[in-house]
């Protein structure tokens, strides 16, 4: 159906535009409100989620193959995802000829797929420099189904601590060569620059700082532009006023969140700025027991939830399409606790307790963590399956779900790489299957990149030198 403008709503849109100046968010839900009164879709969306350190091999493979597989213990937690999801065997990372250390290398080449040449000066000497854009950034700029948001993408991360100030294991997205995407860290700069966006003036340092000192207060950010809503309530299309609601309910919904008990012990100084989370800086040797006083996995939780909120809202408000998220560096020091199997109650830290032996009680606790960032994957995933879509269905039906990790295992290998790929009905991805190259020997994870890119709008899409690639993998979507 196409719905016919008059010049009277011509007249009043122009004024309406003219008078946001530079709310982008508000010109987005306009323009989405009349894509649904047009009958348009939902539009498609990219989420990338990270997480640190590989996998344990017999934990997380499924026993069996194509459609006939049986969920691993690490995979169990996305049962209910089994029919959308595609376990990816058959994987490597495009590693040949790159410098860098393990995680290091692993975590420029699993986004961006291009060769690494040089190092960055100090930072323990294995720290490889981007050679070109990530997978998420060349998808903003090829793919149209993606394009035409307040915010092209965005990049967030729930702790930066690694060995040294490297840059390798703590970006995922990079503009181009040399040119990494800093995350937001604290779920409220995250916030703050989404919903900025709703502000009239756009999201100015003013009107940040503004915003700031208002959910002190437990202002809402709609609290800024109420009359502008209202404005856009009378001149959206009488059958978008629900959707209109919806936007707002999104927007309630993650502040909610925001403001949850603080008493919560995982909510530290909650009383000065209670969307702040204090995070530790400890640093743990190597040639340490890898004990800690102090658990992370709390917090840590906390911020990936407050993060998922903000995401979850940002995509349903359709204020961006395309999303990194990473748990931690390969390199990092989130401590967990009672994941030691020899003894519960001490706090273990991730990353270096993976250097130590390959014994039965570090291979379990590398287990338990896995499980631990599966569950919290898996919740969100849930959330997304039940969230109604502005754009109509839910929002996990338009949006792809790469789940993946920056090396195999704790050796630091990059073949048989651990991925996974979740995605709704509109993703077209042929969910409820494992698979494998048939015997044809190890693909590039650049030729995965170039299915998903297919799948999103740019078919032309290439990743990695001419030796890094083949063609996209076949038998993903469609």
């Amino acid at each position: 159906m196409t719905v016919r403008y008059n010049l009277s709503y011509a007249w009043s849109r122009r004024r309406f535009l003219q008078g946001i100046g530079a709310a982008a968010g508000l010109v987005t839900v306009l323009r989405s409100l009349e894509s649904a009164a047009e009958g348009g879709t939902a539009p498609k969306r990219l989420l990338i989620i990270q997480r640190p350190v590989g996998t344990v091999y017999q934990n997380f493979w499924p026993q069996g193959s194509g459609t006939d597989f049986t969920l691993s213990r690490i995979l169990d937690p996305f049962a209910a995802m089994k029919d959308r999801m595609v376990v990816m065997r058959d994987l490597k990372l495009p590693f040949e000829g790159s410098v860098g250390g393990g995680h290091e290398r692993g975590t420029v080449l699993m986004t961006t797929g291009q060769r690494t040449k040089k190092l960055y000066p100090g930072n323990g000497g294995d720290d490889p420099v981007a050679e070109g854009p990530s997978i998420d950034q060349l998808l903003v700029r090829q793919s149209t189904e993606l394009q035409g948001t307040a915010i092209a993408s965005l990049q967030v991360s729930c702790d930066k601590r690694a060995d040294t100030p490297e840059v390798s294991t703590r970006h995922m997205s990079y503009s181009g060569a040399s040119a990494p995407m800093t995350p937001y860290y604290q779920p409220l700069d995250a916030y703050r620059r989404v919903f900025g966006a709703l502000m009239p003036g756009g999201p100015t340092s003013d009107n940040l700082d503004a915003l700031a000192r208002a959910r002190l207060e437990k202002k809402s950010v709609l609290d800024f532009a109420m009359k502008d809503l209202k404005r856009l309530e009378s001149l959206a299309p009488s059958s978008q006023r629900e959707t209109l609601d919806a936007h707002a309910a999104a927007i309630r919904e993650v502040e909610k969140e925001f403001d949850a008990d603080p008493r919560d012990p995982a909510s530290c100084g909650v009383a000065e700025e209670p969307e702040t989370i204090d995070v530790s800086g400890h640093i743990d040797p190597y040639n340490s027991s890898h004990v800690v006083n102090e658990r992370d996995d709390v917090k840590h939780a906390r911020i990936g939830a407050l993060h998922f909120a903000v995401v979850k809202a940002a995509l349903r408000c359709d204020l961006t399409r395309v999303v990194t998220f990473q748990w931690a560096p390969g390199t990092n020091h989130v401590s967990f606790g009672e994941l030691w199997p020899p003894d519960s109650s001490i706090y273990k830290v991730h990353h270096t307790t993976s250097h130590d032996p390959d014994t039965r009680d570090t291979l379990e606790f590398l287990t338990r963590v896995e499980e631990f960032y599966a569950r919290l994957v898996a919740g969100f995933l849930q959330q997304l399956a039940e969230t109604e879509d502005v754009g109509g269905g839910k929002l996990l039906d338009s949006t792809l779900v790469p789940y993946i990790t920056e090396v195999g295992t704790r050796t630091h290998n990059w073949d048989n790489m651990p991925w996974v790929l979740f995605g709704g009905a509109n993703t077209k991805l042929r969910g409820g299957q494992v698979w494998n190259n048939r015997g044809g020997g190890l693909r590039s994870t650049n030729d995965v990149w170039m299915a998903c890119a297919a799948a999103l709008g740019a078919p032309d899409l290439v990743m990695g030198d001419n030796d890094q690639r083949t063609k996209a993998v076949e038998g993903l979507f469609g």
